[in-house]
């Protein structure tokens, strides 16, 4: 009895250690052109090994101060996307509260963009971008249904179908661009958040560590 109790003191001692809010991972699209290849990762949590920002093979650069831009959305092909994600260590996973993200289209680029996941191989939309000329979209996406991820974890943005941000047809020089969220005062670097917890195996065997240490001291 005495063991057990050992144990799961020692476990909720390791959760509570790691499991505080967190910025998970964070992007540099500051001081960008837009056309750069990739933004790279600034912030990652403790035991999280950050993803750059990055566009897919359907897609091109293009000039876009303080983003990463794109054209090429026309064709809806499957490379047409921008990724960005994470991978935990062994013995973690991550559960996530939300994203924060500054979108903007250009008129004839795409009006209507989903976020999807791959830990669903990417067929569900967490969120739908509604793109309305090129006023800037900012949004707190709330992410907190998806928990206890593990490995490696990707996040991409599609169009989710031909029509522009203006209304017509989105054009082979329409553009996206994402960056960081802007409340009216304040720039937040684009950003997930979360909390990095240990897996139930690995706080069984911190647990199991400490009463084997706690049986030698005796």
């Amino acid at each position: 009895m005495r063991h057990a109790a050992m144990l799961a003191t020692a476990a909720a001692g390791l959760a509570a250690s790691v499991a505080s809010a967190d910025v998970i991972t964070s992007w540099t699209n500051f001081g960008q052109p837009g056309s750069q290849a990739a933004s790279p990762v600034n912030v990652q949590a403790t035991n999280v090994t950050g993803a750059a920002l990055t566009r897919g093979a359907g897609l091109t650069a293009n000039a876009g101060t303080n983003s990463l831009n794109s054209a090429g959305w026309d064709s809806l092909a499957a490379g047409d996307y921008l990724s960005f994600g994470f991978s935990v260590s062994a013995g973690y996973a991550v559960d996530l509260d939300a994203l924060w993200i500054g979108a903007r289209s250009s008129n004839s680029g795409p009006g209507f963009l989903g976020l999807f996941y791959s830990g669903d191989g990417f067929s569900t939309n967490l969120f739908t971008f509604t793109q309305s000329g090129t006023a800037n979209n900012n949004q707190i996406i709330d992410l907190s249904s998806l928990t206890n991820l593990t490995g490696a974890i990707e996040f991409r943005i599609y169009a989710l179908n031909g029509t522009s941000a203006s209304g017509g047809t989105v054009g082979s020089s329409g553009t996206f661009r994402v960056g960081d969220h802007f409340d009216g005062s304040t720039f937040t670097e684009m950003r997930l958040e979360g909390s990095v917890v240990p897996t139930p195996g690995a706080v069984a065997l911190f647990g199991l560590a400490g009463v084997c240490a706690g049986r030698r001291r005796r």
